[in-house]
């Protein structure tokens, strides 16, 4: 028996995985439906498809083109990218989980995972309704994982968090087919179409985000429908993600783009490896690193040179990019690879070196 706490993106395809190979999986999830409520943007690159390679237009809400840059001093530059779609995340994720479910999964709901204990080789788990025992047990509970601190794998005084605030707003919409990107509040903010009149407008930052959020709302005329907000994990490839029968994915083991805070093409990916390490007895922690840490690693050091710029730095680096030299790079490559075209970048336009400085600054 298999036990996933939390029917995400993350838990519910690791379900699905460890179903298609044979084994029985429960899923248990603390509210009373999948998918609700939502706390993510809901944009996913087309590296998705070879997760997911048939999609049901049911469940997709826009599809992106492009991308606008709009700097502090106003300047800007669009870049065609490879098509990103823009989900209804609740659905998104009641899709994943029907995969599961058709799969033989059980899921509980209004389940709340609450503590656990080891017995020889098994885990003996409580939630609010019931005692269980398994076999294993896999944390997708999200970036306060009740299991990895039950565990001893996660210690919650150490991880790092960033503020994620978004709504969902009648505002001005450049094009509906592109997402705008403005540098220069809070880490960045952005703005997502679903149609003509909608979007979801939203930004992140590790302070004072609420003045920021209302400066943004007022730059896109933004009239406010609902509020999506939460906590996103900054990556940190020193956690440990394993102990023994016990497995961390998605949000709970951190991984999230820090250049762009998603996370469900990762958490997702990181199920082939949870796979590969319970049918073959391999080490969980060093498997998913291997194949996925490095381009975490590198959002993270983007991250860590943006939180540096200035004003100034940010229109220079929107005029560096209004070169179509840069914007090819950008055009053909899926962002979720940083290690594919990073390099790329910095042979086209040297002058970007100097922003690695930045990086050292913050390592001080």
């Amino acid at each position: 028996m298999i036990s996933i706490i939390g029917a995400g993106p993350a838990g519910s395809f690791a379900a699905y995985s460890l179903a298609k190979k044979n084994f029985d999986v429960e899923v248990f999830e603390e509210h009373p439906k999948v998918g609700i409520p939502i706390q993510c943007s809901g944009v996913i690159t087309p590296a998705l498809d070879s997760l997911l390679p048939k999609i049901p237009k049911s469940i997709l809400v826009n599809k992106i083109k492009k991308v606008k840059f709009n700097s502090p001093d106003g300047n800007s530059f669009t870049v065609k990218i490879p098509v990103d779609y823009v989900f209804d995340r609740s659905k998104l994720d009641q899709y994943i989980s029907s995969l599961a479910e058709s799969a033989g999964v059980k899921f509980h709901l209004n389940s709340r995972f609450e503590s656990l204990t080891r017995s020889d080789d098994k885990i003996k788990f409580k939630t609010n309704s019931a005692y269980y025992e398994s076999d294993y047990l896999v944390g997708a509970d999200g970036p306060y994982s009740k299991v990895g601190q039950s565990s001893g794998l996660l210690d919650i005084s150490k991880r790092k968090f960033i503020t994620g605030m978004q709504a969902r707003t009648k505002c001005d919409i450049y094009s509906k087919d592109t997402v705008e990107i403005f540098l220069g509040y809070g880490e960045f903010a952005w703005l997502i179409p679903e149609n003509d009149e909608f979007a979801r407008v939203g930004l992140v930052s590790e302070s004072n985000p609420k003045n920021d959020f209302d400066k943004l709302m007022k730059k896109t005329n933004s009239k406010i429908v609902c509020y999506q907000s939460g906590m996103i994990p900054v990556y940190d490839r020193k956690l440990k993600t394993q102990d023994k029968n016990i497995y961390l994915i998605g949000d709970a083991a951190g991984m999230v783009k820090a250049s762009s805070h998603g996370g469900i093409f990762y958490s997702m990916s990181a199920s082939k490896y949870l796979v590969d390490s319970i049918i073959n007895n391999k080490n969980y922690d060093s498997l998913w690193k291997k194949n996925l840490g490095l381009d975490l690693w590198l959002h993270l050091q983007i991250r860590n040179t943006l939180k540096k710029f200035s004003h100034k730095n940010y229109n220079d680096l929107v005029d560096y990019f209004s070169q179509d030299k840069l914007k090819n790079i950008l055009s053909e490559n899926v962002r979720e690879y940083p290690s594919k075209f990073v390099a790329k970048m910095l042979l086209k336009e040297p002058r970007l070196l100097k922003f690695g400085f930045k990086l050292l600054e913050y390592s001080k």
